[in-house]
């Protein structure tokens, strides 16, 4: 029988192994989890309790891309557990269990030595999940490493740029080719007209560039922490020929790069990367799934039909999420995303800057 646990929806045993319990469910925001925590009585042997918290420590270190992303780990309360994504196409919280069943029996007394040598990083980076999906708890961060997503997404806008003065260069050559041969690079302004006698409209310029409007009745949804609150200190982000605004925390300090704009925090210890682009044509599923692969942790959740996907991952002492919206428009659909990555500490300063960006793009309007 199912039941309801802290956060979590339709929790199932799916396997006990002694002391160990693995359990599937479903968290706040929809995603299917995988649910690992110790007995009641086991869970008051400190030896147990050690083994647990070495052998999440141990995943951490060893994840590969095969392998779910751990969502939460709370080793420190009085029935520790974690919380491992459920995804048929990744390893999830059973190679944990395989892994604590290798190092000692599955009940009883451990032998000495059975637990592996601990990291140098914690045992338990998030928090419980009273406050979802993560809080810090974070002794000794990781070094830095080089961000990926910024190389990734400046690639994108360059195929983008390159083909935009393929096609500039194209019509300036023909109107070159078609003229009168009197070395006039550009019509007069007398023969600007359309074929029916009329002169273009003088604001059609000016309304391409238009600057959009933040969306005050935007859904709140919430992919992962909690959307802006009213009392928040935030800022719009807007630009001149943009489809759409977000909000960032007020001392984000933004630069802007052709369709996309990297905002990041005083101490750069946080960076959001928000980018559009245009899938022309009918922009099918193939065409969806080469452009979400360009983004970086994947697999990724897909949401709205396949409309929407987004992913996070909490490596030591990080946050980082993904986040792909496709809004169909005629023959062409538009395409934005986020990428996210920031100290664990800062998590819930970024976080609603993601449910920002999916809430305001998600709003615009679509055929």
């Amino acid at each position: 029988m199912s039941r309801t646990v802290g956060p979590y929806k339709d929790v199932e045993t799916a396997r006990v192994e002694g002391a160990y319990e693995l359990c599937e469910g479903v968290d706040e925001t929809g995603r299917a989890v995988h649910i690992l925590t110790l007995g009641t009585s086991s869970a008051r042997d400190p030896a147990r309790r050690g083994l647990l918290s070495d052998t999440v420590a141990w995943a951490y270190a060893t994840a590969g891309p095969d392998d779910a992303p751990i969502l939460v780990a709370d080793l420190e309360g009085e029935q520790p557990y974690v919380v491992v994504l459920r995804d048929p196409r990744l390893r999830g919280a059973d190679r944990i269990m395989e892994r604590l069943l290798s190092l000692g029996p599955a009940s009883g007394p451990l032998p000495a030595g059975s637990a592996p040598h601990r990291p140098q990083a914690p045992a338990s980076p998030a928090g419980p999940p009273s406050a979802p999906p993560m809080s810090p708890a974070v002794a000794i961060p990781p070094p830095k490493r080089r961000s990926q997503v910024r190389p990734i997404l400046i690639g994108i806008a360059s195929v983008v740029v390159m083909t935009a003065l393929v096609v500039g260069g194209w019509i300036i050559w023909t109107a070159l080719a078609s003229g009168d041969g009197d070395g006039s690079s550009a019509p007069a302004a007398d023969e600007r007209e359309s074929a029916v006698g009329e002169e273009a409209p003088e604001d059609a310029a000016a309304e391409e560039a238009q600057v959009p409007e933040w969306d005050p009745e935007a859904s709140d949804v919430a992919l992962a922490g909690e959307p802006f609150g009213e009392s928040a200190d935030t800022k719009v982000v807007a630009y001149e020929g943009w489809p759409f605004a977000f909000r960032t925390p007020a001392d984000y300090e933004c630069a802007r790069d052709e369709a996309s704009t990297e905002c990041s925090s005083a101490g750069g210890d946080s960076t959001v990367l928000v980018a559009w682009s245009v899938c022309e044509g009918d922009c099918g599923e193939a065409a969806r799934e080469e452009l979400r692969r360009q983004l970086p942790y994947q697999p990724m959740q897909l949401l709205e039909n396949g409309d929407a996907a987004f992913s996070v991952r909490t490596p030591y002492g990080e946050w980082k999420a993904s986040l792909s919206v496709f809004l169909p428009g005629g023959e062409e659909t538009l395409h934005v995303t986020a990428v996210i990555e920031a100290d664990q500490e800062r998590a819930g300063e970024v976080q609603p800057v993601l449910n920002d960006v999916f809430n305001q793009a998600w709003s615009l309007p679509r055929e």
